[in-house]
């Protein structure tokens, strides 16, 4: 119960903090700056799939299919990598 909380507790973290950030976003923004919003909305919404795959991961541990336990973790770090590279490379377009 503790981990499925966590998610929640993380996907609502991150829809705010994207909803935030297209707030923010001044209509008449640079294609730079567009284009970085969008790789790191992509970032941020697959490290949080990852996060929702590793507690997957944790609550099928005990009891659970065994498919999905042993899918569940190579989707994590997948997803979690994928979101790193991501945030990296809205990093690397978003510098002046």
């Amino acid at each position: 119960m503790l981990t499925v909380a966590l998610v929640v507790v993380v996907w609502t973290a991150v829809l705010r903090l994207v909803r935030v950030r297209r707030v923010r976003m001044a209509a008449a923004s640079s294609p730079r700056a567009i284009r970085d919003y969008g790789v790191q909305t992509t970032a941020a919404i697959a490290a949080a799939v990852g996060v929702t795959w590793f507690a997957v991961w944790l609550i099928t541990d005990a009891a659970g299919p065994h498919w999905l336990h042993s899918l569940s973790m190579p989707a994590a770090v997948l997803f979690i990598v994928v979101g790193a590279v991501l945030a990296g490379y809205a990093r690397w377009i978003g510098r002046p």
